[in-house]
């Protein structure tokens, strides 16, 4: 089977990581100090450096126990993979829709990434952490094709849009019409804001997102109410330039509110 291999070494490091971690904080330790550091028995350190020497992850000189520069590799390389399967395990609605936006997504560009979620404890640091990257940037850039946006947030965003915050956000019409129809009072304050703007797509937007001067921040919303459920953040500078790219995408396809309202109006 290809990459039976890779796969076998997978499991050993994940099976034997603590042992691994020990090895990995000396140059060289002893059976005995393994057995006080992790309260193994001694049977089953004696089991675990066995398979850990046929799998050349470590070498035993004269009872001295260490890494190889191929075992210390390997196991670098497995934390970096479950470092990228941590948000993956937490927001897998996340990976789905990013999986098939327009433009292609490294999902270990996420591996630093910040996930915050309403909880009854806190019901408020989602939205205090989205807020705070508005409060802390110059301008800003996005994409929706939901909705429904939160009434405290819509008024926090409302001096943003008179001036003092550069704004370029694309919508689906879906999205812009129900938007429009619950804060009526918004379409002015768009039309009339001197550095803010939306544009229409007709194209899909699976992934909400905005862009600011150095973070990027998605929201997932819940399927049945619309409404957010979570924040997936980043400063990846990689993962920013891959939102400006698409961004720049859905500006290619897209118009300006005011040419999509006349259309709409005349339709």
């Amino acid at each position: 089977m290809k990459g039976q291999r890779g796969i076998e070494l997978t499991k050993t490091v994940v099976v034997h990581i603590e042992m691994l971690t020990a090895l990995q904080k000396e140059e060289e330790i002893t059976s005995h100090q393994l057995e006080r550091s992790l309260d193994y028995s001694r049977a089953t350190i004696n089991r675990h450096l066995t398979t850990l020497r046929n799998a050349e992850l470590i070498t035993t000189v004269d009872g001295n126990h260490a890494l190889t520069d191929f075992g210390a590799i390997i196991l670098q390389e497995v934390r970096n993979l479950c470092q990228e399967l941590n948000v993956s395990a937490q927001r897998p609605d996340l990976v789905e829709q990013l999986h098939v936006c327009p433009v292609d997504f490294e999902i270990g560009l996420l591996a630093g990434a910040t996930v915050t979620m309403a909880t009854p404890e806190d019901p408020y640091q989602m939205h205090d952490r989205y807020l705070g990257f508005w409060r802390d940037t110059e301008r800003v850039k996005g994409a929706r094709s939901i909705s429904v946006i939160p009434p405290d947030i819509v008024e926090e965003l409302k001096p943003k849009l008179r001036g003092t915050v550069e704004v370029d956000s694309i919508w689906t019409p879906q999205a812009a019409t129900q938007y429009f129809e619950r804060y009526p009072e918004m379409k002015s304050a768009w039309m009339e804001g001197p550095r803010a703007q939306i544009r229409i797509t007709s194209e899909p937007i699976p992934a909400q997102f905005g862009v600011f001067d150095n973070r990027l921040a998605f929201t997932v919303h819940d399927d049945e109410t619309g409404y957010p459920r979570a924040l997936v953040d980043t400063d990846d500078p990689e993962a920013i330039e891959w939102a400006h790219r698409l961004h720049r995408y859905y500006c290619d396809r897209s118009q300006t509110l005011e040419s999509w309202l006349e259309t709409t109006e005349k339709t």
